[in-house]
């Protein structure tokens, strides 16, 4: 274990529920007295992304706020709080109300994967996982593929005969607005709309790597391009890579990029349009919707603004381009 490197376990005394986490203590010794929390340690941790969001997962769903965890010495800044807050409710957005493709069933008896793990001394190649493990390195200069900590196997389990009707297609389309009105903070300081939109397609692609879902993604202004599967990974992480692809800061002519996909790809697929819906082709697009209707009914819309006043007005909008669907829309206001 690494200087300053400290493995902790942490109990809620009221409903018994643990975690063990890795921290990093500072190396400038004890927090100041009055930044201690009741009944915190006396030891700064630096929380990794990948901690906080276990945390989120498992002490949202109780309801703790971010005071109560801070009691039980779990202390989280405001920002990164806020942040982890935001995932969350991308990861159950993005995870809830599923089509699933039927022409891909699986039978009683058969192994498949549910998710991915640290692969330990000791596991066998053959299940190591290279895509999640390169996933779980980013940020690392060098990509190092760390047993235990960033090398990833595959974990799988076995259908059981009750379960035979579960099906395992499960294929989402990603389709990001990188239109004009998504760029520009109005001089707020804030990030703009399109770099928040990429954040959170970014975030979509590695909930679906871990769940091992198909993930597509395509980018539209007054026209549109798909990103190659296998070039995602360079895709989100070198903004030279982005700029290759010359859609940007132009219309918002969303049937553009519902053009790219025919219905056979669409079938029983997720389809996820990330925007600020200020959709210059309604007309065109509502037919768009409509036809695609026949063969999917899994809509779901991140409406991304920076006033809840404008995302409203957007909503109604947004709502009329499903007639007789069901559309989730999650809300995002950039502060």
């Amino acid at each position: 274990m690494e200087e300053n490197q400290l493995k902790i376990k942490i109990r809620c005394s009221k409903c018994s529920w643990e975690i063990v986490v890795d921290v990093q203590s500072s190396p400038l010794g004890s927090l100041k007295p009055d930044d201690k929390a009741k009944g915190a340690p006396g030891i700064k941790i630096k929380w990794t992304k990948e901690q906080l969001d276990k945390i989120m997962d498992k002490v949202g769903g109780l309801g703790a706020s971010r005071d109560e965890l801070a009691q039980l010495g779990i202390l989280v800044p405001i920002p990164e709080w806020d942040d982890a807050m935001e995932r969350r409710k991308l990861r159950k957005f993005i995870q809830e109300h599923l089509k699933v493709c039927r022409d891909k069933r699986r039978s009683a008896g058969e192994r498949h994967q549910v998710s991915t793990a640290p692969w330990q001394m000791g596991d066998t190649f053959k299940d190591v996982d290279l895509a999640s493990s390169e996933v779980k390195s980013m940020g690392v200069d060098d990509l190092r593929l760390v047993p235990g900590v960033t090398l990833q196997k595959r974990v799988y389990e076995t259908t059981k005969g009750q379960d035979r009707e579960i099906l395992k297609g499960i294929k989402f389309f990603n389709i990001i607005d990188v239109s004009g009105s998504m760029f520009g903070n109005q001089g707020r300081g804030q990030i703009d709309k399109v770099h928040k939109a990429l954040m959170m397609a970014e975030e979509t692609w590695k909930i679906c790597k871990k769940l091992g879902y198909d993930y597509n993604l395509a980018l539209f202004s007054d026209k549109a391009v798909r990103i190659p599967q296998k070039t995602l990974r360079q895709f989100f992480s070198d903004e030279d890579e982005r700029a290759k692809y010359g859609v940007w800061n132009g219309g918002t002519v969303l049937s553009s990029a519902l053009e790219l996909y025919d219905l056979t790809e669409l079938k029983d697929g997720n389809l996820v349009i990330m925007s600020d819906m200020d959709i210059a082709d309604l007309k065109q697009t509502k037919e768009k919707l409509i036809e695609i209707g026949n063969v999917t009914n899994s809509f779901k819309v991140v409406i991304i603004e920076y006033h809840s006043a404008m995302s409203e007005s957007r909503k109604e909008q947004t709502q009329e381009l499903f007639p007789g669907k069901k559309v989730e829309i999650l809300e995002v206001i950039i502060k």
